[in-house]
């Protein structure tokens, strides 16, 4: 390695310190500088040293090694005698701020070489001469390409992870919401916009607390507090059914899993909830088949005990009523009208048998493409008279495109039937009976709609038995709900105390039942 020596110029000596290298063994001035030589060649990191002009006054072995070029072929030449002109200006720029600023200079730098470009971490310093100007600009340059390469690919494998991730948050169909310590929500994803019904707008920096039914949501933030304060679990790491609430106000139950996050010291809590609104229903109709298949059980063996009693009333009862009217005298009037309410009561109770007997009875559905409006029409048929006696005006609204139904006609009958006698039984000074229908997507829904008594509020009445009329067996609606369950359809009603009720009816246009 060639040193040139920079003529009048000495390096400047540091007060109470030696000249020599290393310091603390005394050398002679050709030993220092053949030290000092075998240290920089030995070195891996790039060594150079250039004057103000930019020209090369020494390189490192190493410098050599990495670019193929020797020492006499560097010394006096410029960045712009070796590297590409781009290369070379961003290398003149910061040998002139550690000139101008005369201050060391941390930077990364790129240069080519044969394999490609390659990364340095540059420290670059002033050298002073002996009145403390700088003359020179010393540079080590550490190779990072094969870190920076590591990180890139750190970096990437992370954005990569959290590309997926997000994707994954996106696509599940539970709602992924995450809460800062403070309850605000600060993830809200699409499957959470669809079951809450708010959009990420609305919802991203609100309380968590506006998706919570009490007293879920008065609790919360306490909850949160006494967790910071003492970490006592109670939803964190285990899977809850609680409460939500929707942007409508309507409630629901839901699956709730609550985990910890830490993000760069910043806790955060992720829950991931799932909508059990159908599982739920699902839950209940099988608990209700199953308890109409006891009621079912204990309504055949009633039948059978009951059935062949009563048959022999009702047939003793029409003896007396013939015997009555051959009788010469007229009978007492008492006597037969305790006859009239016997055979009224033998009757209620036939029909009560029927209806239980429907109940027991795994009856078997004959599906077939019907026209609703029709079916409807049948039944009032029969019907128009008696309700018009009652002072009961009907009403139909059935549109002409109005798509057919995959159902069993005979027992779909039974059910409108059934709906229709609920709503004459509410008006009995009349009123108005209304009909109609409409196509909602693959359902079509079917209206009943009265302008009686309504419904009181404490009364389930789709409970077997229960019932708000004094001779009515409380079972009318629980064989309207299951036939129509049967067809894959719904029954849902609303009502208004002195206003009137609505029953609605949806039934799918492709029977699921099938």
């Amino acid at each position: 390695m060639i040193i040139e020596e920079r003529r009048g110029r000495k390096p400047k000596s540091v007060p109470g310190r030696s000249e020599s290298l290393p310091c603390c063994v005394e050398k002679k001035p050709g030993e220092r500088a053949e030290l000092l030589g075998a240290i920089i060649d030995n070195s891996t990191r790039v060594i150079y040293l250039k004057d103000r002009q930019g020209r090369y006054l020494l390189v490192n072995r190493q410098y050599e090694q990495s670019f193929h070029l020797t020492c006499q072929q560097i010394v006096g030449k410029t960045d712009y005698d070796i590297f590409p002109r781009e290369t070379a200006d961003a290398f003149r720029a910061n040998d002139l701020k550690v000139l101008e600023t005369d201050a060391p200079l941390e930077i990364e730098e790129v240069a080519p070489q044969d394999d490609g470009m390659h990364t340095y971490l540059s420290n670059k310093f002033p050298i002073r001469d002996e009145s403390g100007v700088p003359y020179a600009t010393c540079g080590i340059s550490t190779d990072i390409t094969e870190r920076k390469r590591s990180e890139k690919m750190e970096a990437l494998g992370r954005e990569q992870a959290q590309t997926w991730l997000d994707r994954l948050i996106e696509a599940t169909q539970d709602a992924v919401v995450s809460i800062d310590r403070q309850g605000r929500i600060v993830v809200f994803n699409p499957a959470a916009e669809r079951i809450f019904g708010y959009t990420e707008a609305e919802a991203k920096g609100q309380n968590v607390s506006l998706l919570m039914a009490e007293p879920y949501a008065s609790d919360h933030e306490s909850y949160l507090n006494r967790y910071k304060s003492t970490g006592e679990r109670r939803a964190i790491g285990r899977i809850r059914t609680v409460v939500g609430k929707r942007k409508t106000g309507e409630v629901f139950p839901a699956e709730l899993s609550v985990t910890e996050v830490t993000i760069q010291d910043d806790i955060r809590y992720a829950a991931f909830i799932r909508d059990v609104s159908e599982k739920s229903r699902l839950q209940n109709r099988l608990i209700e088949s199953e308890r109409l298949a006891a009621v079912g059980a204990t309504a055949a063996k009633l039948a059978h005990e009951i059935g062949n009693p009563l048959n022999g009333m009702a047939v003793t009862a029409q003896l007396l009523e013939r015997r009555l009217a051959r009788q010469v005298e007229p009978p007492d009037e008492s006597v037969t009208s305790v006859l009239h309410r016997l055979t009224d009561e033998i009757s209620r109770l036939g029909n009560m048998l029927r209806e239980f007997g429907s109940l027991s009875r795994r009856e078997k559905y004959n599906f077939q493409s019907a026209s609703l409006s029709d079916l409807v029409a049948e039944v009032l048929e029969f019907e128009a008279n008696n309700y018009a006696a009652l002072g009961i005006r009907v009403e139909q609204v059935f549109p002409r495109d109005l798509p057919l139904v995959y159902v069993d006609t005979d027992k779909l009958k039974q059910a409108i039937l059934n709906l229709m006698k609920n709503a004459v039984e509410a008006m009995p000074h009349g009123g108005m009976l209304t009909l109609r229908a409409h196509n909602a997507a693959e359902q079509v829904v079917l209206e009943v709609l009265d302008t009686g008594l309504g419904i009181p509020d404490a009364v389930d009445i789709f409970e077997p038995f229960a019932t708000t009329k004094p001779l009515g067996t409380g079972l009318g609606l629980v064989i309207v709900r299951q036939i129509v369950s049967c067809h894959g359809g719904t029954v849902s009603y609303s009502s208004e105390r002195g206003k009137g009720t609505l029953f609605r009816v949806t039934l799918p246009l492709r029977s699921s039942s099938r």
